[in-house]
């Protein structure tokens, strides 16, 4: 057995000196390293079918990796590039059970471009975001007259008039953008506009500031009055959007807050459509560097139903339908700033049933199935970010990036 450790220690000084004058042995060196160690690693190769992106997710699910980590201490794995420079990643529980669910990091691909990566077992840790925030999730609400943020607010939280929330609800937000969803019957989705790169909610929050004036930071620019806002959701039913008027329970959790993503989850039992109640799921999220927010809906009922998600339509504004791409759109002067604002809403097309419109709403009608996550993205580009994103190429590639997505994702496979 010593002699069999003699000569892997040469052939790995061998390697290393090799490695000196032939730099591309380096994943070679990285993989004999690991086996010497006896650490417990996965491979990932990530390839992008399409077009040139940038930030793109990488999701992975976490019962396909696990039987590569048994034991492992999750805080002391790390995600490294074929160069080996050190990626953040996080690794999210989604339903609150205890066990990991999905590994997420992002990534910048060429199109046609793979590359790889290697999750190893190491005794260093990524688990402390490297520099400042660039996602977050706030839930304020009010505990005995006092604002108080809530990470799990579970409880029934439908009535408006109960004045329980400082901003109707739950925020979350990128450094480019904020959203928030009305934690009541309403069940609509607002925006946040910011005008430099930063992280506001808190700040609005515990300020008491009126985030619906134009101030430094920002504003709320978008008025909904009785619409779902941009992808808010109900379900549709007989030719009508039903919310969540009438609902046994709601819960809504924060799960993570970054570094790559927040994502906030809400849980809605006994949604009554017509003469049945419905149990459904809804995840939100945002990555860093990115303004568009992923809903993910989960069926928790039998059967299938239809959703009713859209845009709120404002008289200024005109509607745009993009079948090739999967894209609803709105553009015009509908911001409370009285500019322009972009709002788009890009669907997985395989789960599409039809258009639909009300007085309220310009509307997408989606397929529901349980055990089949729905999937669709919002976005918004405000005209008071400034001319640096007000461009006809940014707002138009910025919705096909969202429709990519959903439509043409990159494939990752793991070894």
């Amino acid at each position: 057995m010593d002699g069999e450790i003699d000569d892997a220690r040469r052939d790995y000084n061998h390697c290393a000196r090799v490695t000196a004058m032939k730099p591309n042995l380096a994943i070679a060196i990285s993989i004999l390293v690991i086996s010497l160690s006896n650490a417990q690693s996965v491979r990932v190769t990530v390839t992008n079918p399409g077009l040139e992106c940038s930030n793109e997710p990488v999701v992975l699910v976490w019962k396909n990796i696990a039987p590569r980590l048994v034991g492992v201490d999750l805080k002391k794995l790390r995600l490294t590039d074929d160069h080996q420079r050190s990626l953040a990643f996080q690794i999210d529980d989604l339903d609150g059970d205890g066990t990991p669910d999905e590994l997420a990091f992002t990534v910048d691909l060429g199109s046609r471009e793979s590359k790889s990566f290697l999750l190893t077992a190491l005794a260093d840790t990524l688990a402390a975001p490297l520099g400042p925030l660039r996602t977050d999730a706030e839930d304020f609400k009010r505990v005995n007259g006092i604002s108080t943020l809530v990470d799990d607010d579970n409880g029934p939280g439908t009535l408006r008039g109960a004045g329980l929330y400082p901003f109707d609800g739950v925020g979350w937000e990128s450094e480019l953008i904020a959203y928030r969803l009305y934690l009541d019957e309403r069940n609509a989705i607002d925006l946040q506009g910011k005008r430099f790169p930063a992280l506001h909610w808190k700040f609005i929050a515990t300020s008491g500031v009126d985030y619906q004036l134009d101030a430094f930071w920002g504003m709320d620019i978008l008025h909904i009055g009785s619409a779902l806002g941009v992808g808010g959701f109900g379900f549709w039913v007989s030719d009508s959007v039903v919310r969540p008027t009438h609902l046994d329970h709601r819960r809504c959790r924060i799960i993570a807050r970054g570094p790559v993503r927040a994502v906030v989850r809400v849980d809605y039992d006994g949604w009554e459509i017509g003469s049945e109640k419905v149990d459904v799921s809804s995840l939100l999220i945002i990555y860093a560097g990115d303004r568009a927010t992923e809903q993910r809906l989960i069926l928790r009922s039998p059967g299938t139903r239809t959703v009713a998600t859209g845009i709120v339509k404002k008289p200024a504004a005109m509607a745009k339908w993009d079948d090739a791409e999967g894209v609803l759109s709105t553009l015009g002067v509908q911001s409370r700033a009285d500019d322009s604002l972009l709002m788009a809403l890009a669907f997985d097309r395989s789960t599409l049933v039809r258009r639909a419109e009300n007085a309220s709403d310009h509307l997408v009608l989606l397929k529901l199935e349980n055990g089949k996550p729905l999937r669709y993205a919002i976005e918004a580009i405000w005209q008071g970010e400034g001319s640096s994103v007000w461009s006809e190429r940014y707002r138009s590639e910025s919705m096909k990036r969202a429709s990519r997505t959903l439509n043409e994702p990159i494939r990752a496979t793991t070894e």
